[in-house]
């Protein structure tokens, strides 16, 4: 079975400009955690841009090469889809049967949307534990940690949450439903729940952080892609 994704605009992250298939969940991008749904059920995955994109292009060409069970091409389906792919309002990936094309995004904030692909690869840990073993260890139920990481003894977690190879995290709290990217460093202090770290990021002492997506580029609130009111300097 052929998937097509109809992608009629990229978003973008506020940094580096990255196309929402390539945004982070862990340690891989949201187009490998929905290839991991099409390979479940047999499906190859045509995806279809307004624009060309050669950043997803490359990525696709170099994630996928021996099977070749995604490809990217720029306008629409020259025939009626087989079927179409894309994500409905609680982040979940939807196959559908039939000729009936429907935009790959929900109509509400695309951050809301990723976030609930988050929430769920975190719920799926949970009940199914890692899937990477050679790179996490969890650590209490609940709770993964990457390695080479650098935890003191005065941290708590609270589960689900995550945290990235290479991260340091001195005396803060952390969780529950958090991710914590690769190579981060939380300060004392912090305070972070219902919220992700992109890779790559500093939270100084004391931050309170909440319902948010925080990364070197500032901090949104997830739920409504808006900006946060008041936010610490972040690196």
């Amino acid at each position: 079975m052929v998937c097509d994704a109809i992608i009629p605009n990229q978003p973008a992250l506020w940094e580096d400009e990255l196309p929402f298939l390539l945004w982070e969940i862990g340690p891989r991008r949201v187009i490998e955690h929905w290839m991991d749904t099409l390979f479940r059920s047999n499906a190859t995955l045509r995806i279809w841009l307004e624009q060309p994109d050669d950043m997803l292009y490359s990525f696709v060409c170099e994630t996928f090469p021996l099977n070749r069970r995604a490809q990217v091409f720029s306008g629409t389906p020259s025939s009626r889809p087989e079927a179409c792919t894309f994500l409905d309002s609680k982040g979940g990936i939807v196959i559908r049967r039939g000729p009936q094309i429907t935009p790959y995004l929900p109509r509400q904030a695309v951050t809301r949307t990723w976030f609930a692909m988050v929430r769920q690869w975190l719920n799926d840990l949970v009940a199914n534990g890692s899937q990477s073993p050679e790179l996490e260890q969890q650590i209490a139920p609940g709770v993964f940690i990457g390695h080479h990481c650098s935890i003191s003894k005065d941290t708590t977690f609270l589960p689900p949450c995550w945290v990235g190879t290479g991260s340091t995290i001195s005396g803060a709290t952390i969780g529950p439903n958090t991710v914590v990217g690769e190579n981060c460093v939380i300060a004392s202090g912090v305070r972070i729940e219902d919220s992700y770290v992109l890779s790559n990021t500093f939270i100084p002492s004391n931050a309170q952080l909440s319902g948010v997506v925080a990364g070197v580029g500032g901090i949104l609130t997830h739920a409504t892609g808006a900006r946060y009111s008041s936010q610490p300097e972040l690196s």
